[in-house]
């Protein structure tokens, strides 16, 4: 077996992530976010008899005041190595940490999810958050008996009588009123929103490309409501966006959207996976349960050691103060802030 190095996808990546990877291993989004962020890409690719066996994502983040990081993947809550077998994961794995050092950063991130195989030698394990995941299998009755029955299924009736119409956006504004909702939404949540060219570029180009999807709830007389972006991979699709209008959300336009996604997944015979979240995130984590979400344990390898925003709590310490101070910022300057987003990942 032989280890190389590319900058660009090496040969058999698209088929080899088709087969065993997510929507984040495929080429089109990590060279997309590389393109967005001017993050710089890394392909590390395991051969055998000339053939990809396996492969590992990288992306080199830079520290906003320090060295940076290589990640796998920054803005996917699960990437690491594609591999056919653990031993060939693990010889990527024990290559990216020497890969690491040569290029001075000062970590190495590998997030996964629900992995297979043990923590590689040097690396020191983090299982903080879970993602949540539907079964989708069944009739559309089966899947709506899944969902919490007094607030979920309730949601989505109510919706419904108010005559909240979900559509698929696709045209360059729809992409911007979703920027623009998520930067309303993100500023009430404490965070820096993407950048707009986020949306209008590289979510728009996925969308084209079949990997992305952006649908769009609109209450009669009122416009536009609510919008998600579903990301669209070979075995599960992945909620990655939600933005709304406060003003609107007692006709449910989250609830129209969603089930709106839940049932084109169930028509493409995927799972619909409803993101990360962390324990102490105990609103969200019930948001995700009583939509039928099943846990499944994240883990995240580090070398050498744990660091991040990804072990921080979401609710108190630093980041609940920047939260806090965020939140309070007037939105001219929250939206100028958007340039701190490349830094997150």
């Amino acid at each position: 077996m032989e280890i190389s190095a590319h900058r660009d996808p090496p040969p058999g990546w698209e088929r080899l992530a088709r087969e065993i990877g997510s929507f984040y291993h495929d080429h089109r989004w990590v060279m997309g976010l590389s393109r967005s962020f001017r993050f710089e890409p890394l392909f590390l690719a395991a051969t055998d008899a000339g053939s990809l066996v396996a492969g590992l994502p990288l992306l080199r983040v830079p520290g906003l005041l320090g060295p940076t990081r290589l990640v796998s993947l920054p803005f996917s809550y699960a990437a690491g190595p594609i591999a056919r077998s653990p031993v060939a994961a693990r010889a990527l794995l024990e290559e990216s940490t020497r890969v690491a050092g040569t290029l001075g950063a000062r970590r190495l991130e590998i997030k996964q999810a629900n992995p297979v195989w043990d923590a590689a030698s040097g690396f020191v394990r983090n299982v903080h958050y879970h993602a949540y995941r539907l079964d989708t299998s069944g009739s559309e009755s089966d899947i709506f008996k899944r969902l919490h029955k007094s607030s979920t299924q309730r949601g989505i009736r109510k919706a419904e009588k108010a005559g909240v119409k979900v559509r698929v956006g696709t045209s360059r504004d729809d992409w911007l009123e979703m920027a623009r909702l998520q930067e309303r939404t993100s500023h009430r949540h404490g965070v820096p929103a993407p950048p707009r060219g986020f949306f209008l570029v590289l979510c728009k180009a996925l969308q084209h490309a079949g990997l992305a999807e952006l649908y769009v709830a609109e209450v009669p007389e009122r416009g536009v409501a609510a919008t998600i972006v579903v990301w669209k991979g070979p075995r599960d699709w992945i909620y990655a966006f939600g933005a709304s209008r406060d003003e609107l959300l007692e006709y449910r336009p989250n609830h129209a959207l969603l089930w709106s996604a839940i049932r084109d997944a169930a028509a493409a015979g995927v799972v619909f996976d409803f993101g990360r979240a962390a324990p102490e995130q105990e609103g969200l984590v019930e948001f995700k349960r009583r939509w039928g979400g099943e846990p499944v344990p994240l883990a995240y390898d580090y070398w050498p050691g744990v660091g991040g925003l990804n072990v921080a709590r979401r609710d108190q310490g630093a980041l609940g103060a920047a939260a806090r101070v965020w939140s309070a910022l007037p939105a001219p300057v929250a939206r100028v802030g958007s340039a701190l987003y490349r830094y997150l990942g």
